[in-house]
């Protein structure tokens, strides 16, 4: 939504609108793959490790997933929270816009900001009902759980954490029971 004709505005605010609703797309975009990427991992770890018995080389290869997926949590980590972040500044300036004397229009990201972050309603005398109140879904946006760029690469991370343990283990065992 733009600003009323002849603000100078405007444009600066459609552009940054564009590169926020992006970023948006982007990020879950990019969540999607990494928990795709990271199912696959965790699946294939699985279906060799409920082999009977596990020879060396599928040993090795189990460190090597585990490995692998951990740098992928942190690639994951490190991506979803720049994205987060970049996404965090536009919406920052998008909201500045919003609050400039001159501006007219809506206040669209304001108001989701009001919804989100400071958890409180929005009002419209002209719209039924007149007042939108956040759902509980609003009220754990702020949790630490809630924040995907975190909880997800923590959780697989433990998992390939616990992975890459147990097959130590059982390749400390191989090792000390087939001495060659």
């Amino acid at each position: 939504m733009a600003a009323p004709n002849g603000s100078r505005l405007g444009p600066t605010y459609d552009h940054l609108l564009t590169l926020w609703t992006s970023g948006v797309r982007d990020y879950h975009t990019m969540l999607s793959d990494y928990l795709t990427a990271n199912s696959i991992f965790v699946a294939v770890i699985g279906l060799i490790v409920s082999r009977e018995s596990l020879a060396l080389s599928f040993t090795v290869l189990i460190v090597l997933l585990c490995v692998f997926g951990i740098l992928l949590c942190l690639q994951m980590a490190i991506v979803l929270g720049r994205l987060s972040g970049q996404n965090a500044l536009w919406e920052w300036r998008l909201r500045g816009i919003e609050q400039a004397p001159e501006w007219e229009a809506q206040k669209l990201v304001t108001s989701l900001y009001q919804l989100h972050e400071t958890r409180q309603p929005i009002e419209d005398r002209r719209n039924e009902p007149p007042v939108f109140q956040p759902n509980w879904a609003f009220r754990q946006h702020r949790q630490w759980w809630a924040h995907r760029a975190v909880s997800f690469p923590w959780f697989f991370g433990s998992v390939y954490g616990l992975f890459l343990l147990w097959t130590v283990t059982q390749l400390i065992r191989q090792l000390t029971s087939n001495p060659s």
